[in-house]
């Protein structure tokens, strides 16, 4: 299945009982369900790709460098992407990272900005970007979306019985969280055996 939001925005009505199918919501902008759908779209659609946070949907950004500090424990601060949605780790040469391997890092507010923190120079993070094509989403992902949006939506939409309904869409949206993320398990499945996350082995190793 390839999702556009016209088909993510009519699996939320289906899924809201509702018979009103949008037929591009790009030119549908006067009707109640598009406005209150595109109301809540945005926070839908990022609450669930920081939520997911899929193998599948990251991307290698380079970091804008915004000062080097003289004292305290880090040195780069950089400026925190505005495509990033959910900063995943700052890249090494290690494809799963350990304790030795992992970079550190702190996000915090910079003279009035959202920054990063780290001691790495030249820094490059594997994030989840907000601007992803939604026709790369697999198909529990996509109706995972539909769910959250008419999740947000159905005070709106369906006035009293929104209660019930609400309850209902959200354990469908964490069950196509859970076969999202097991999908995405299985197409990037790396081996990763005990030993080598084991301290105990790696400090007799050195």
């Amino acid at each position: 299945m390839s999702f556009t939001k016209t088909k993510i925005y009519n699996l939320a009505l289906s899924a809201l009982l509702l018979s009103r199918q949008v037929s591009d919501t790009a030119s549908d902008t006067i009707t109640n369900e598009v406005r209150v759908l595109n109301q809540f779209w945005d926070d839908a659609l990022e609450s669930t790709l920081q939520a997911l946070d899929l193998d599948s949907l990251s991307e290698s950004i380079e970091l804008e460098l915004l000062e080097i500090l003289d004292d305290g424990p880090w040195v780069y601060v950089y400026k925190y992407p505005t495509r990033c949605t959910f900063l995943r780790r700052i890249k090494s040469l290690s494809v799963l990272d350990s304790r030795t391997t992992f970079i550190e890092k702190r996000v915090a507010l910079h003279n009035g900005q959202k920054a990063i923190f780290t001691n790495e120079a030249e820094a490059v993070i594997e994030c989840i970007p907000n601007d992803i094509s939604l026709a790369v989403l697999s198909s529990p992902a996509g109706f995972a979306v539909s769910y959250l949006l008419a999740f947000f939506s159905a005070p709106l939409l369906t006035g009293k019985g929104a209660k019930a309904l609400r309850e209902e869409l959200y354990q469908r949206y964490l069950l196509s969280l859970n076969d999202a993320k097991q999908l995405d398990k299985n197409e990037n499945f790396s081996y990763d055996s005990p030993a080598d996350r084991s301290e105990f082995v790696a400090a007799r190793l050195e």
